[in-house]
C-alpha cells in the first residue's frame, strides 16, 4: 500500500509556484505598482496636511486666522484618515481579488496535471511533515503554469 501511495502522491510548494511562474510574478508587479501609486497619492496629502499644520504654528498670524487654520487642519485630516483607510481597504481587496484568481488557476493546472500523470493525491507541501524531494513537482508546476498562461 505504502508503494502505491508514494508512486501516485506528489508534493507542491505553492507559494514557490505563486513566486517563480509568469501569472505570480505579474501579479506581484501588478499589486507592488498599487501600492507605490496610493503610497506617493498618500504621502503628497499628508505632506498638504502637514503644510498646513505648520501653518497654524507661525506666531505672526493672527487668532482669527489660526483658528481657521486650525478649523481646515481638523477637517483635512479626518479626511484623510478616511483616505486611507479606504486605500487600505482597496488594496486588500484587490490584493484578495488578486490571489484567488490566481489559486483558482493554479488549482485548475494542478488538476490537469495530476489527472495527466496519474496521480491520486498532490499535498501542498507546506502540510506535510516530511517528503522526499522526489515527490516534489513544483518545477513541473510552475512550467505548465507559464505554459497555461504564457502572456502573463
Amino acid at each position: 500500500l505504502g508503494a502505491i501511495a508514494q508512486d501516485k502522491t506528489r508534493v507542491v510548494n505553492a507559494r514557490k509556484v505563486y513566486n517563480e511562474c509568469k501569472l505570480g510574478k505579474q501579479i506581484q508587479l501588478k499589486l507592488k505598482t498599487l501600492y507605490e501609486n496610493k503610497k506617493k497619492d498618500i504621502d503628497a496629502k499628508k505632506a498638504a496636511l502637514d503644510a498646513l499644520q505648520k501653518q497654524t504654528q507661525d506666531p505672526k498670524i493672527s487668532q482669527q486666522k489660526m483658528n481657521e487654520l486650525k478649523s481646515q487642519y481638523n477637517q483635512k485630516y479626518y479626511i484623510f484618515q478616511a483616505y486611507v483607510k479606504s486605500a487600505q481597504d482597496n488594496m486588500h481587496n484587490k490584493a484578495q481579488e488578486m490571489q484567488g484568481g490566481f489559486q483558482k488557476k493554479f488549482m485548475a493546472v494542478v488538476n490537469q496535471y495530476a489527472r495527466s500523470q496519474g496521480l491520486a493525491l498532490v499535498l501542498e507541501q507546506g502540510a506535510c511533515l516530511y517528503n522526499a524531494d522526489a515527490l516534489d513537482i513544483t518545477p513541473e508546476i510552475v512550467a505548465a503554469m507559464n505554459q497555461a498562461y504564457p502572456g502573463a
